[in-house]
Protein backbone atom coordinates (compact mmCIF):
# COMPACT_ATOMS: atom_id res chain seq x y z
CA UNK A 1 0.00 0.00 0.00
CA UNK A 2 1.44 3.33 -1.02
CA UNK A 3 1.01 6.40 1.08
CA UNK A 4 0.03 9.71 -0.37
CA UNK A 5 2.68 12.42 -0.22
CA UNK A 6 2.33 14.92 2.59
CA UNK A 7 1.81 18.31 0.92
CA UNK A 8 2.14 21.24 3.27
CA UNK A 9 1.57 24.89 2.69
CA UNK A 10 4.20 27.48 3.39
CA UNK A 11 3.70 29.48 6.57
CA UNK A 12 2.13 28.84 9.93
CA UNK A 13 -0.86 26.54 10.22
CA UNK A 14 -4.26 28.21 10.04
CA UNK A 15 -5.95 29.05 13.33
CA UNK A 16 -8.40 26.42 14.58
CA UNK A 17 -12.00 26.94 13.61
CA UNK A 18 -14.18 27.98 16.55
CA UNK A 19 -17.52 26.28 16.72
CA UNK A 20 -20.56 28.22 17.74
CA UNK A 21 -22.09 27.34 21.08
CA UNK A 22 -25.41 28.86 20.09
CA UNK A 23 -27.04 25.59 18.99
CA UNK A 24 -26.05 23.80 22.21
CA UNK A 25 -27.27 26.69 24.36
CA UNK A 26 -30.63 26.93 22.57
CA UNK A 27 -31.13 23.16 22.77
CA UNK A 28 -30.35 23.14 26.49
CA UNK A 29 -32.79 25.97 27.20
CA UNK A 30 -35.59 24.58 25.03
CA UNK A 31 -35.26 20.97 26.21
CA UNK A 32 -35.16 22.11 29.83
CA UNK A 33 -38.31 24.15 29.31
CA UNK A 34 -40.06 21.23 27.57
CA UNK A 35 -39.07 18.80 30.32
CA UNK A 36 -40.17 21.17 33.08
CA UNK A 37 -43.44 22.03 31.34
CA UNK A 38 -44.34 18.44 30.51
CA UNK A 39 -43.51 17.24 34.00
CA UNK A 40 -45.53 20.08 35.50
CA UNK A 41 -48.60 19.12 33.49
CA UNK A 42 -48.08 15.45 34.34
CA UNK A 43 -47.74 16.27 38.03
CA UNK A 44 -50.85 18.46 37.99
CA UNK A 45 -52.87 15.83 36.11
CA UNK A 46 -52.03 12.98 38.49
CA UNK A 47 -52.26 15.06 41.67
CA UNK A 48 -55.04 13.86 43.95
CA UNK A 49 -56.09 16.18 46.77
CA UNK A 50 -58.83 13.95 48.21
CA UNK A 51 -57.03 10.63 48.33
CA UNK A 52 -53.62 9.02 48.30
CA UNK A 53 -51.15 10.41 45.81
CA UNK A 54 -49.92 8.27 42.95
CA UNK A 55 -46.31 7.07 42.96
CA UNK A 56 -45.75 8.57 39.51
CA UNK A 57 -46.00 12.03 41.09
CA UNK A 58 -42.49 11.61 42.49
CA UNK A 59 -41.15 10.98 38.99
CA UNK A 60 -42.99 14.01 37.61
CA UNK A 61 -41.68 16.19 40.45
CA UNK A 62 -38.09 15.04 39.83
CA UNK A 63 -38.54 15.67 36.10
CA UNK A 64 -39.85 19.15 36.80
CA UNK A 65 -36.88 19.96 39.04
CA UNK A 66 -34.42 18.55 36.47
CA UNK A 67 -36.06 20.60 33.72
CA UNK A 68 -35.91 23.79 35.76
CA UNK A 69 -32.24 23.16 36.58
CA UNK A 70 -31.43 22.50 32.90
CA UNK A 71 -33.33 25.63 31.84
CA UNK A 72 -31.53 27.82 34.37
CA UNK A 73 -28.16 26.27 33.49
CA UNK A 74 -28.79 27.09 29.83
CA UNK A 75 -29.67 30.69 30.68
CA UNK A 76 -26.53 31.07 32.80
CA UNK A 77 -24.47 29.45 30.03
CA UNK A 78 -25.90 31.93 27.51
CA UNK A 79 -25.11 34.91 29.74
CA UNK A 80 -21.54 33.74 30.37
CA UNK A 81 -20.99 33.06 26.65
CA UNK A 82 -22.32 36.51 25.76
CA UNK A 83 -20.08 38.24 28.32
CA UNK A 84 -17.03 36.28 27.13
CA UNK A 85 -17.84 37.13 23.52
CA UNK A 86 -18.07 40.83 24.36
CA UNK A 87 -14.83 40.77 26.35
CA UNK A 88 -12.95 38.92 23.60
CA UNK A 89 -14.21 41.25 20.89
CA UNK A 90 -13.12 44.29 22.92
CA UNK A 91 -9.66 42.87 23.55
CA UNK A 92 -9.12 42.21 19.82
CA UNK A 93 -9.93 45.80 18.80
CA UNK A 94 -6.89 47.91 17.83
Amino acid sequence: MTELPNFRTVGPPPPPVRKSRLVAIVLTISCGALLAGGSCFGFADTLNFNGPSKPINTLFACGMIAGIVAFLAGIIWAIVALVLHILRSRSQQP
